[in-house]
């Protein structure tokens, strides 16, 4: 009995030290000093641009309370919630007004915010704004909204009608599922039209399209998710955004002229076809980033000249037969993100004649050829038709007669190959070996210009690849 007591006692005694540390720990009482205020993660809460009629990613921000007492937040407030678009959740709590909400001394709560843009009824994109009002011991705090909605022309497995189609650049064009060109119609694309594709929406080319933007206003073809990853890595730089595109069989000279595409699955795949007809130019384009191969084409007829072609975790070219030429261009892989590289820069098939095909004829002239991966397959092209011609290479190697005047072992000097999700293969130095070792005789009408429209000289040798070094300005 009298251990028992002795028990009773000891336990009494610790519950009444451990409520005391508790009630030094966690002061319930409120603070009302107005000098003890709330503080935010940010100030501002920016959204991407918002296309109407869709709603987007949920952002977030924190809220701190870095007295010792307790804050009473009289009220959150959503200042402009029945014009502006957006939607707030505090901690659980919907708004647009939430009333009587505590924070602990040292200790914070989440305001998460969402927007929904009705039609703005004009091309261009609008700017929303609000804010999120904050009222604590009578001290007014606020937390800016911003967001761009813009208005789309929405496509659902579209199929375009018979005959000529204009797509412009007024207002962007949203496609989900997919946007078919019959064999009977025809597409065309004037400068500054841009295509957002949802999550594996494709473009199917069974007629012809004619991709024509300019250096300051291209034809751009990318995902539609205008949100970030992370706060440093927009989905825009992310391959597997969206699907691809297919040019079918019977589908001839498509024209890609100053076009952007970037973030598919699949590339541009070309589908076997009649090689004595051309089945797609490239000129002036960027090609970039793709989950698989970048372009893949069988038995078909291509040219490009003065294009990027880069990043992907396959091939940035696979040519199995038919007949390609490529003149200044840049073929760049340092594909690094969501997978690994699985195959060289360049892939040759149906390369050797054989009783069912024709074997494949290729040239690169003036062109860049360099990434993290090997450089070609097959290796040895001894009596092939493939060549290259002032090519250059960061691999050891030596001329031989498909290999010819190249330049060995050289480092190009790109601007970025990485660095935080950046890729700029312009040359950033007169150091860079590609500076004016190209072969003036493939500089022709195509060709004089860069690129980006930069004039290659006359009277020396125009640098390789698709980019002409300039020398900065102030």
């Amino acid at each position: 009995y009298t251990t028992m007591k002795k028990n009773i006692f000891h336990i009494v005694v610790v519950l009444f030290i451990f409520s005391f540390v508790l009630s030094g720990c966690f002061d319930e009482s409120f603070s009302n000093d107005p000098n003890d205020r709330l503080t935010f993660s940010t100030n501002i809460v920016k959204f991407d641009t918002i296309f109407t009629q869709r709603g987007t990613a949920t952002l977030s921000f924190k809220v701190y309370n870095h007295a010792k007492k307790s804050l009473k937040i009289e009220s959150v407030t959503l200042a402009d919630a029945a014009n502006s678009g957006f939607f707030i959740n505090v901690d659980g709590s919907k708004g647009p007004v939430i009333r009587d909400l505590e924070i602990r001394g040292k200790d914070s709560l989440y305001v998460f915010v969402e927007a929904n843009v009705d039609p703005t009824n004009q091309n261009s994109p609008l700017l929303i704004k609000d804010s999120i009002v904050f009222v604590t011991n009578g001290i007014r705090q606020d937390v800016k909204l911003e967001a761009y909605g813009q208005d789309v022309n929405v496509l659902r497995g579209e199929v375009l009608p018979d005959g000529e189609n204009v797509f412009t650049g007024e207002k962007p064009y949203l496609v989900y599922d997919s946007l078919v060109i019959p064999a009977s119609s025809s597409l065309a694309l004037s400068e500054g039209t841009t295509l957002y594709f949802h999550s594996k929406a494709t473009l199917e080319v069974k007629g012809k399209i004619d991709a024509r933007g300019t250096a300051s206003r291209p034809v751009t073809f990318r995902g539609d998710r205008l949100d970030r990853m992370f706060a440093d890595l927009p989905y825009d730089y992310l391959p597997g955004q969206w699907g691809g595109i297919r040019i079918h069989t019977d589908s001839y000279d498509n024209r890609f002229d100053h076009v952007a595409m970037r973030g598919t699955s699949t590339g541009i795949v070309i589908d076997s076809s009649d090689v004595s007809r051309t089945k797609i130019i490239f000129s002036n384009s960027v090609i970039h980033n793709s989950s698989n191969n970048l372009v893949s084409s069988t038995e078909s007829r291509i040219e490009a000249w003065n294009c990027q072609f880069s990043n992907a975790s396959g091939a940035l070219m696979s040519l199995s037969g038919g007949e390609a030429k490529f003149v200044h261009c840049t073929f760049a892989n340092y594909f690094q993100l969501m997978d690994v590289i699985k195959s060289p820069l360049l892939v040759f098939d149906r390369y050797t004649q054989t009783e069912e095909n024709l074997p494949l004829k290729a040239s690169f002239e003036n062109c860049i050829i360099i990434g993290n991966n090997t450089l070609m397959q097959p290796l040895e092209l001894l009596n092939t038709q493939i060549y290259f011609k002032t090519c250059l290479f960061r691999v050891n190697g030596s001329d031989d007669e498909n290999f010819i005047q190249c330049i060995w072992n050289g480092d190009p000097m790109f601007v970025a190959t990485g660095d935080n999700y950046q890729y700029d293969f312009r040359l950033a130095s007169e150091s860079s070996a590609a500076y004016r070792a190209g072969n003036p005789e493939f500089v022709d009408e195509n060709t004089r210009t860069d690129l980006l429209g930069n004039p290659r000289p006359e009277g020396v040798n125009p640098d390789v690849g698709a980019y002409q070094y300039m020398t900065p300005t102030e």
